[in-house]
């Protein structure tokens, strides 16, 4: 009798291990389900908080649909657009990224090829004094009256400066 409650004993306990073991299987893949349950708008609010870390994707915008991230807006080079993408990817639940960044390089700054322009524009002008001349963006605009004899030697001289173009609005003189 000794012998049967301990072989029933050792059952039940075998059983009971049984049983907490699947329990705990159970709870844990539960838990790692709800874990795992994060919203699109939880996943946009993240990968948008690291873009908005940087300055340089200050015009990127992130949505987020089904876990699948999708990236607009506009920035200077394909490096930062590069980066924009691997930086999204690399959000938790982020399963892939779309990326639709428009790359639009900045406007070339002029402000030193003007300044360099006016200093020689004066030298350049000084045997025509009908002639007036405006620079902006690295662009002569001509006005005013010159010879047609005299407009080859002028427009040879406003080349030496390097513009990046000449518009000449100029007119010949009437006698």
């Amino acid at each position: 009798l000794k012998l049967l409650c301990l072989i029933i004993k050792r059952k039940i306990m075998k059983t009971f291990r049984l049983l907490s073991t699947l329990m705990l299987v159970c709870v844990l893949l539960v838990s790692f389900t709800a874990c795992d349950n994060v919203s699109d708008a939880d996943i946009q609010n993240n990968a948008q908080e690291l873009l908005n870390a940087n300055p340089d994707l200050s015009a990127v915008v992130v949505s987020v649909q089904d876990r699948v991230a999708t990236l607009t807006g506009i920035v200077k080079d394909e490096a930062t657009k590069s980066y924009a993408e691997t930086t999204v990817s690399g959000v938790r639940n982020v399963q892939s990224v779309i990326n639709q960044i428009e790359v639009v390089p900045p406007a070339p700054d002029y402000t030193e090829l003007d300044t360099q322009i006016n200093a020689g524009l004066a030298d350049a002008l000084k045997d025509h004094q009908t002639v007036s001349a405006t620079v902006s963006d690295g662009v002569i605009t001509l006005t005013g009256e010159v010879n047609e004899n005299d407009l080859p030697t002028l427009m040879e001289r406003l080349n030496a400066l390097q513009p990046v173009e000449i518009v000449n609005n100029t007119n010949a003189p009437t006698n």
